[in-house]
C-alpha cells in the first residue's frame, strides 16, 4: 500500500502539476480544492498533507491544530511561492514538519515528502484484514485462524466499531469480510458506504453469510461488494495459497 499525500491548493494548475509529480513518485494523491472538499478528505488517513498557505480559503492558521487533533497526525508540508525565510517562518508558526519554495519545482517538494514518507514505506506489512461480525464465536474462530495464516486481523461487531477502524491509518485494511445479517446497520448497508466513498476505494468487501446463496449473489451485485463466501466456505478460501 503506497503512503497518501492530500494536497490542499485551489489552484487547478499547481495542483495538477503538483498530483503528476507525486503519482509518478508512486503515492496516492488527492486534491482538496475548496472547504467541502478538504473537510470530506480529512474522514480518511493521510502521511502527508501539502498545502499552499495562500491558498487555503482561511485554513492557513486553523489546519495545522486540525491535524493534530486527528488519530492519524499527518505530516504536513506547507508549499508556496513566497520566499524561503518567509515559508520558513509559516512552518515553524504552524509546527509543520517541513516546507518547499515553489523556486524549487516539484523536485523540492517531491524531495521533502520523501523525508517524511518514503513511498514504499508500507509495501512490507503484512496483508491487513477486518473481520465484521456480531457473533463472538465467528469471529474468535476466524481470527485465531486468519492470523496464523500470516494475516495482520483487526474486528468489530458493528459497523460503527468497523468504521472507526478503517478511519485510522494503524488499522485500515486491506480487505473486509463483512457479515451480511448484523442489527442496526446491516453488511449489506456497510458494504454501500465503504463502496460509496472514494476515499476507501483501496478497500476490497466480501460478504459472508449463511444466507440463501442467490440472495447472497444478488446483494453482492446490488451493494458493490468485490465478492462473497458461503460462511462455511470462508476459512478454506481465504486462506489458499493464492488467496
Amino acid at each position: 500500500m503506497p503512503a497518501r499525500v492530500l494536497v490542499v491548493d485551489r489552484s487547478p494548475l499547481v495542483a495538477e502539476v503538483t498530483v503528476q509529480a507525486l503519482r509518478a513518485a508512486k503515492y496516492e494523491v488527492q486534491v482538496a480544492s475548496d472547504a467541502a472538499s478538504l473537510e470530506l478528505a480529512l474522514t480518511a488517513p493521510w502521511d502527508v498533507v501539502v498545502m499552499d498557505p495562500n491558498q487555503a480559503w482561511g485554513f492557513a492558521e486553523r489546519l495545522p491544530e486540525r491535524l493534530k487533533a486527528l488519530t492519524f497526525q499527518p505530516r504536513l508540508v506547507l508549499c508556496g511561492a513566497t520566499s524561503v525565510e518567509e515559508l520558513r517562518v509559516q512552518a515553524a508558526a504552524s509546527g509543520a514538519a517541513g516546507f518547499a519554495p515553489r523556486t524549487g519545482g516539484v523536485e523540492g517538494l517531491l524531495a521533502e515528502v520523501r523525508r517524511l514518507a518514503p513511498p514504499e514505506a508500507a509495501a512490507a506489512r503484512r496483508r491487513r484484514l477486518l473481520l465484521v461480525d456480531d457473533s463472538a464465536t465467528t469471529t474468535f474462530i476466524l481470527s485465531q485462524a486468519l492470523t496464523a495464516k500470516g494475516f495482520e486481523v483487526h474486528t468489530a461487531e458493528s459497523a460503527e466499531q468497523a468504521t472507526r477502524i478503517i478511519l485510522r491509518k494503524e488499522t485500515r485494511p486491506d480487505l473486509v469480510l463483512l457479515d451480511v445479517q448484523m442489527p442496526h446497520v446491516n453488511g449489506e448497508q456497510f458494504c454501500r458506504f465503504i463502496k460509496g466513498n472514494s476515499l476507501f476505494a483501496g478497500i476490497k468487501v466480501l460478504l459472508c453469510s449463511s444466507t440463501e446463496p442467490a440472495e447472497l449473489k444478488r446483494i453482492c451485485r446490488e451493494a458493490g461488494a468485490d465478492g462473497y463466501l458461503p460462511k462455511d466456505a470462508v476459512l478454506s478460501q481465504l486462506t489458499a495459497e493464492d488467496a
